[in-house]
């Protein structure tokens, strides 16, 4: 059963007090601040923190918004998760929990990356607690195996075996090895020397839950009757060099 009254801990700058609810055992965190009408939830990438969302928080007014960033399971101040694999469904509750700790009933899901599936999880499975959800670069490379164009079948595919490689080499304990496979197909090559000092330490921080999260993502499949059938409004914002299937 969640806890229902969150505590909270050390200030975190401009994303607001760190707060933790319980879910089954385990820690959940997030921050939330504002006090508009208007929920915002934003969920980070794979291998990212809360601190991805900075600015999405720095650009809404407080008096208009209430805006909650969490730290998915095994990233920023939650613990790592344990176990070969982690359901979407899973995150899915933490953030359901998350927002019945907060009283919310209706959000705005702003998703990045990896982290669409929860967004697109959350409004399939509870469409009243969802008004809209914007997708930032999604990546979801199993949802288009079956894509009608050829080129995206193929990227997809291949995105498939590299995600599964890295993480059989995750599992093995080859950290580095996982990390050069999963973010080289999502970043390129020398992604180390281009990220900033605070995502690399988010990486390094969120390295012990890698190997559960990589085998959902390469193994689950979404959906796609629910999905067809999805009412939510849905915006994507891609960029012109992402693969074929994460815009």
């Amino acid at each position: 059963m969640a806890n229902t009254n969150p505590s909270q801990s050390q200030p975190a700058g401009s994303l607001g007090m760190t707060r933790f609810v319980a879910r089954g055992g385990h820690r959940l965190s997030y921050a939330a601040s504002g006090t508009g009408a208007t929920a915002v939830a934003g969920l980070h990438d794979l291998l990212a923190d809360r601190a991805q969302l900075r600015q999405l928080a720095a650009t809404l007014p407080e008096d208009q918004f209430r805006i909650v960033l969490t730290d998915v399971r095994g990233h920023g101040a939650a613990p790592a998760i344990a176990g070969r694999h982690f359901p979407t469904r899973e995150l899915v509750a933490d953030l359901v929990t998350i927002l019945d700790a907060e009283a919310i009933e209706g959000v705005e899901v702003v998703a990045t990356g990896w982290s669409a599936a929860t967004a697109l999880g959350l409004a399939m499975d509870f469409p009243q607690r969802v008004a809209s959800i914007t997708l930032v670069q999604p990546y979801l490379p199993a949802l288009v195996t079956e894509h009608p164009d050829t080129t995206v079948r193929e990227a997809a595919t291949n995105h498939l075996a590299v995600i599964q490689e890295a993480a059989f080499a995750a599992d093995k304990g080859l950290t580095d090895r996982a990390l050069d496979l999963y973010l080289g197909a999502r970043l390129g090559s020398g992604w180390r020397e281009r990220l900033a000092k605070p995502r690399l330490g988010a990486i390094r921080r969120s390295t012990g839950s890698l190997a559960p999260f990589l085998a959902t993502l390469a193994a689950e499949r979404t959906d796609h009757e629910k999905l067809r059938d999805l009412a939510t409004p849905l915006t994507i914002v891609g960029d012109q060099g992402d693969p074929p299937m994460v815009g």
